[in-house]
């Protein structure tokens, strides 16, 4: 038993690999020692940049093949709720194939719900994708008994925070509308992929909460992660959404993804 076994003493990312390349390394890398740094881990003297890049071994991977990548890390030590302070870190890597090759294309197009059982509250613990992933994989459970596809998990003032599997833009005219990580949304690599490739599509950034009664106004509802990069949403409720945007964003993200690299 480690750390992250006993407490979720740990987080992970997980990542696309495509054509033997891992998809946007320098947001995860980022975003990955974001994470340790208010988790308050000891970072690896050897994790720059390259050195991160070789401890994910890429090259045991079938290079015309594409993947999903988790790689998880916890803190060492022994059992006990207090840390060592000077304790390192161990990590894992897994690795299962997926279909195709690069982001879905045309784009996915899920049905939407609303899980309602249990609320996330804000602050930069919400920002962190932590080991303890309990609140997901309740909220995943219930979209399957609905045989839903995904579902949204809100704040305790009923406001939409994201998903249980990713974050969550609406498009209403010009504007692309998301959730604040100060509210405790997710700190996604898609979601930082999408802002930036947002004013290519004439698309002006708003982040602010919305409620559930938004999504009735919207044009279209996006859901975004690092695996199926920007979905969009066919229906919530009674409310059905084109796919048009997301389809362009889509495209956009390909093209960004094939290029993408440390900087």
């Amino acid at each position: 038993m480690n750390r992250a076994q006993a407490y979720g003493d740990g987080l992970f990312e997980t990542m696309r690999v495509s054509k033997g390349r891992l998809c946007f390394p320098e947001e995860h890398y980022f975003r990955l020692l974001a994470g340790m740094r208010i988790l308050r881990m000891n970072i690896p003297n050897e994790w720059s940049p390259a050195g991160w890049l070789q401890a994910l071994n890429l090259e045991q991977l079938d290079p015309t093949l594409d993947y999903r990548l988790r790689f998880q890390v916890w803190r060492n030590g022994e059992l006990g709720y207090v840390p060592e302070p000077r304790a390192g870190v161990s990590w894992s890597i897994d690795a299962v194939m997926l279909e195709g090759q690069g982001f879905p294309n045309p784009v996915m197009r899920p049905e939407l719900g609303l899980f309602q059982e249990h609320r996330k509250s804000e602050g930069l613990l919400g920002n962190v994708k932590s080991s303890n992933a309990l609140l997901y994989i309740l909220a995943a459970g219930f979209a399957q008994e609905q045989h839903l596809d995904e579902v949204l998990i809100m704040n305790p003032a009923n406001m939409v925070l994201e998903a249980s599997k990713s974050n969550v833009f609406i498009v209403r005219g010009t504007e692309l509308i998301t959730p604040p990580l100060s509210s405790g949304a997710l700190r996604g690599v898609m979601r930082e992929v999408v802002i930036g490739l947002a004013p290519e599509l004439g698309l002006s950034v708003r982040e602010e909460l919305f409620s559930p009664f938004a999504l009735q106004q919207a044009d279209e509802v996006w859901l975004t992660n690092s695996i199926q990069g920007v979905a969009a949403v066919r229906q919530f409720r009674k409310t059905t959404y084109g796919a048009a945007r997301a389809q362009d964003m889509q495209n956009l993200v390909r093209n960004r993804s094939e290029v993408a690299q440390f900087q």
